[in-house]
């Protein structure tokens, strides 16, 4: 397998450096931009292509690391070039292999791979990639062809289906963004409380770090955790503290009457909802009835 990248950016640039750490053929990079493409290339030990064409001579399989809106663009230009053989994958976590539209008639093979990872670095994301899991999708003999590099990667990779690429996406945006937007809201009534913004942060930390750790931490018994591959996760509902799951409604009420802005008092209902059916997935012995109704009532 001879990769070649296309796209010169912190996805484009983690990928190829990260590849060739573990052994595999990267053969370089294209870039509308040569600066960055150049820039790419030295860091990566690799050759800076002038033409697209170029690299793809030298390349069996391409990678596409540029934005989403400008992979269609990339397809349609490389589509109607000699791309018979060649393994075509594009690394957009919202975006399946549908958009390499028309692919059976140019004699590719297409997929998309998605890392569940944060790429906050051109030139040191690569060193804790390590622990992320790729999504795959996309057509099988692409998708087999790709494990010559996956042998190489001690990442856990999981098939998706391209059907519902847009699902996993909003679950993984919902772990990620999301989360960062409920913290940030809670500094910002932390704010409102008159604890200055360095100090909730540092309040928050404990909080939510265990919060996490009590997710993923394993059951007696049955392991440490459940990642690489292992079974046993407590999981949410087993997790699940606070004031919802006590159906503690006074208290609910008066958080509701205390939001600072609507955007806020829309989340806590929305959130609070989901908190309150994995309540009573945990307690079914419990009635959630008059929870549902003040979280319900706008």
């Amino acid at each position: 397998m001879q990769i070649g990248i296309i796209g010169a950016g912190k996805v484009g640039t983690t990928l190829g450096k990260y590849a060739k750490c573990h052994g595999a053929c990267v053969t370089g990079f294209y870039s509308r931009t040569k600066s960055s493409g150049q820039e790419s290339a030295e860091f990566t030990g690799t050759k800076y292509f002038e033409t697209l064409d170029l690299l793809m001579e030298a390349s069996d399989t391409l990678f596409i690391t540029t934005t989403d809106a400008e992979i269609g663009k990339v397809w349609d230009c490389i589509a109607e070039k000699n791309v018979k053989g060649k393994v075509i994958c594009h690394f957009s976590g919202s975006l399946s292999s549908d958009i390499f539209s028309n692919w059976e008639e140019t004699g590719a093979y297409v997929c998309s791979v998605h890392p569940i990872y944060a790429f906050t670095d051109k030139f040191t994301a690569y060193q804790n990639l390590t622990g992320a899991a790729f999504a795959a999708e996309g057509d099988r003999i692409a998708l087999d062809r790709m494990q010559e590099l996956f042998r190489l990667l001690p990442n856990r990779v999981v098939e998706v289906s391209t059907k519902e690429k847009a699902k996993y996406h909003a679950a993984t945006s919902i772990a990620s963004n999301h989360v960062v937007g409920l913290i940030s809201m809670a500094v910002g009534l932390m704010g409102e409380a008159g604890i200055p913004e360095a100090s909730a942060y540092g309040l928050l930390q404990p909080l939510v770090e265990n919060n996490v750790k009590a997710i993923f931490a394993g059951q007696q018994g049955k392991g440490t955790s459940c990642t690489g591959g292992r079974t046993g996760c407590r999981g949410c509902a087993q997790a699940l503290t606070g004031p919802i799951e006590r159906n503690d409604t006074e208290t609910v009420k008066e958080h509701l009457a205390h939001m600072g802005r609507q955007e806020w008092e829309t989340a806590y209902r929305a959130v609070g909802t989901v908190v309150t059916e994995l309540a009573e997935g945990k307690h079914p012995e419990r009635s959630y009835s008059a929870m549902k109704k003040i979280l319900g009532h706008v």
